[in-house]
């Protein structure tokens, strides 16, 4: 015997999408379906076309509605999250067909798209009410906040919170679980329960990691209820903390700076103090021993000390001993010629004794003019040398 196979009953075949809501399309009520995942309308009644001002559904399928705000993209997230399972929402959107804001109050439930995946039917109704008008405008701006905004109950569970709030901790996540302490969820309760506005800096868990916040919370009466509420205010202080504590170490690194400077300078005229002490060796007349290399800076600030004690003393004779001289250079042999010049335009007789061999040769291949300058070869020579006759001289302690 032949078999035959019976044809599939049409109540067995699935309804398109447009089939299963045949019966919206005329309705005075607006209704679309969303794609939240492509962001994409995907059917619409004559009612939600007239609102959008487009001509037909594939004029509308058309848009592109990846460019909506971070605050939306929440708030779109928020309702897929509780459609999963199984609830429905309800709030305010205000929306911009054609440029021109129109808010409404817009009702969501889930859909079946055709290739299975949850889709969200929009159903929304316009409003005209002047004193709604006001709260969508309010609720709008509280959307598009940047700073974290959540209401409470009196316990210290979330009624409310804004997409920034959203972002930052989740939905339905406890208060006291912000933040790294929960003792500070406590004290800003305890405060706001007293009527007091509570404000704190606390370190905070967020979907961005440990984050520093300041905190306020506030008494007020739930809209809806009336019952005591608490009104909490997230603001990010993390990077305001951080330049400040940049600030700071800057601050102390630039002290600490200061401070290793001025005590380098310090060893330094302590060192030069040692290494060229200025000695009178009688009245009127400064030996200058001087030991080690003479650079540049270094025989500046010689010349400094010495011309500057020349002043002070009133001295008639200055003995430079080079015997202790380490620099035999053509610099070293200009600073010290400099350094001759200068003291007889003060008045003062120079005498130069200990002159190195290899120092000598650098006079002479400057040419310098030592001409009436008395050199001799000891410190001990020069000092003779300086005192008038009869006078005995007696070396005493250095000049500081």
């Amino acid at each position: 015997m032949r078999e035959y196979t019976a044809a599939p009953s049409p109540l067995d075949i699935p309804m398109k999408l447009h089939e299963r809501l045949a019966a919206l399309a005329s309705s005075g009520i607006v209704t679309l379906v969303l794609d939240p995942e492509r962001l994409r309308f995907l059917w619409a009644n004559a009612s939600g076309l007239k609102l959008w001002k487009v001509a037909s559904l594939e004029e509308l399928s058309s848009r592109d509605l990846s460019d909506m705000s971070a605050a939306a993209r929440t708030r779109l997230a928020g309702y897929v999250a509780r459609l999963r399972e199984g609830q429905t929402a309800e709030e305010t959107w205000t929306v911009y067909p054609g440029g021109e804001p129109v808010p409404l109050r817009a009702f969501f439930s889930g859909v079946e798209l055709d290739d299975g995946r949850l889709g969200l039917l929009i159903q929304a109704l316009r409003v005209e009410d002047t004193a709604q008008v006001a709260l969508a405008r309010s609720v709008e701006a509280l959307r598009h906040a940047s700073s974290m905004v959540t209401l409470l109950d009196a316990q210290g569970n979330a009624l409310l919170d804004n997409p920034a709030a959203l972002r930052a901790f989740g939905e339905g996540a406890p208060f006291a679980g912000r933040f790294v302490d929960p003792a500070v969820a406590v004290a800003l309760l305890e405060a706001a329960s007293r009527g007091e506005v509570a404000s704190r800096e606390a370190a905070v868990r967020t979907a961005q990691g440990e984050r520093w916040h300041l905190v306020e919370a506030r008494q007020v009466p739930d809209p809806v209820t009336g019952e005591r509420a608490v009104l909490v205010q997230h603001v990010d202080e993390t990077e305001r903390r951080a330049a400040e504590r940049t600030a700071e170490a800057q601050a102390r690194f630039a002290a600490e700076l200061a401070d290793a400077l001025e005590t380098v300078q310090r060893q330094q005229q302590e060192i030069l103090t040692l290494s060229a002490p200025i000695l009178e060796v009688a009245t009127g007349t400064l030996a200058l021993p001087v030991i080690g290399a003479l650079d540049g800076p270094r025989s500046e600030e010689i010349a400094a000390r010495l011309l500057h004690a020349v002043v002070e003393r009133t001295a008639r004779c200055i003995i430079l001993d080079l015997t202790g001289a380490a620099t035999a250079t053509a610099g070293a042999a200009e600073h010290i010629a400099q350094l001759v010049r200068s003291l007889r335009l003060l008045g003062t007789r120079p005498i130069v004794t200990g002159v190195p061999p290899a120092l000598a040769q650098a006079f002479a291949e400057i040419g310098a003019d030592l001409s009436g300058v008395m050199m001799l070869r000891s410190l001990r020579d020069g000092i003779r040398a300086s005192a008038p006759a009869g006078v005995q001289l007696n070396a005493r302690h250095p000049m500081t």
